[in-house]
Parts: C-alpha cells; sequence; structure tokens
C-alpha cells in the first residue's frame, strides 16, 4: 500500500454506529478493516470459498480469499480519501456505502457482503458509479491484478484498452454533464 492512502479523520460508520446495527462480528470486524485498510483483518473474514462479482464485467469473478484480497490491495493502492459512508443490513446481508476519489474524482463503492453459515463471507457484489470513475478504474486495475497473480499478465494491456473510453467520459462528465441540467 502507499502511504497517501489513509482512511478519512471523519469516518461516518464508527463503532458507535456498528453497535447500534448490532451487525454481526464479521461484518463488524470487515467495515472496521476496511477502514483502517487493513488487509489481514479483512481477510479473515472471507470463507474460503468467497467470490468477489467484478463491478467492471461478466468475464470472470475473483475466487478465493487470495484473489479477493489482491482486488482489495490493488484498489487500496489507487483510491484515497477511502470512507465508509454507511451500513445496513440484516441476517445475512449486508451492505456498505464507501465514498473515496480516484485522481481527484469522486467514486462510490456498494458492498454487498452475503455470509455462509459459518458468519464468515462467501460473497461480496461490488457497484461503482459513476460510470467515468468505473472506467477509469478498469483502466488503471488490470496491472496490479496481473502483478498478485489474481489475473494473466495479459491484463494489464487489456485494461489500458479502456483509457481512452475514461478519458472521454471524464471530459464528458465535467464540460458536458453540467450544461444539461434544468436551468432553476
Amino acid at each position: 500500500m502507499t502511504g497517501r492512502n489513509h482512511p478519512s479523520e471523519g469516518d461516518s460508520v464508527n463503532d458507535e454506529h456498528l453497535d447500534s446495527l448490532a451487525c454481526p462480528p464479521t461484518v463488524r470486524a470487515w467495515v472496521s478493516a476496511d477502514r483502517r485498510l487493513d488487509l489481514i483483518t479483512m481477510r479473515e473474514q472471507l470463507a474460503a470459498d468467497v467470490e468477489l462479482i467484478s463491478p467492471l464485467t461478466d468475464g470472470f469473478t475473483f475466487m478465493g480469499p487470495r484473489d479477493v484480497m489482491s482486488v482489495f490491495e490493488s484498489v487500496f493502492e489507487l483510491l484515497e480519501d477511502i470512507e465508509i459512508a454507511a451500513l445496513t443490513g440484516a441476517g445475512d446481508n449486508w451492505v456498505l456505502h464507501g465514498t473515496n476519489t480516484l485522481h481527484g474524482n469522486n467514486l462510490e463503492e456498494i458492498q454487498w457482503l452475503e455470509l455462509d453459515e459459518y458468519g464468515l463471507i462467501r460473497k461480496i457484489t461490488l457497484f461503482i458509479r459513476p460510470m467515468p470513475a468505473a472506467v477509469t478504474l478498469l483502466s488503471m486495475i488490470g496491472g496490479p491484478l496481473a502483478e498478485r497473480g489474481a489475473l494473466r499478465k495479459s491484463a494489464g494491456a487489456a485494461s489500458k484498452a479502456a483509457v481512452p473510453l475514461a478519458f472521454l467520459l471524464r471530459a464528458t462528465e465535467r464540460y458536458v454533464m453540467p450544461r444539461l441540467g434544468r436551468k432553476r
């Protein structure tokens, strides 16, 4: 991890909030570890057969703790201002809302956590918005995932194929979209 990545000082989900939700110990540990960028504790919350559904492609899923944690390690290197803004759920299904920045641009994520019969995380489904941030992340994450063995070596080149689209979407978001809102 790089030194520039650190949880925000004013995290919205704090220990008191976790207590008020009466969330399972696994979810509590996951959220606290995510806030601190603590990959070791996050890994301990995963079932042996965990799968992570990619927010960027239907082409594959990440299977097993090693590959799932490779995703989080890669993302933590790219994102800044990581904050868990909200948490909700019940039983075996919990949802975290994260706010982050990627190269100074807003990136929001939803982590839908599904627990197994032992209370460990068996499935993580990620959602990312807005689209320019998601495509920018796609354009940057292939290489780090390949370096960690979670994807084939060619993933870096495939990821870079999204660079022109990411640039176009960021420009559209910055210069076109603000002009399309209704005048008030």
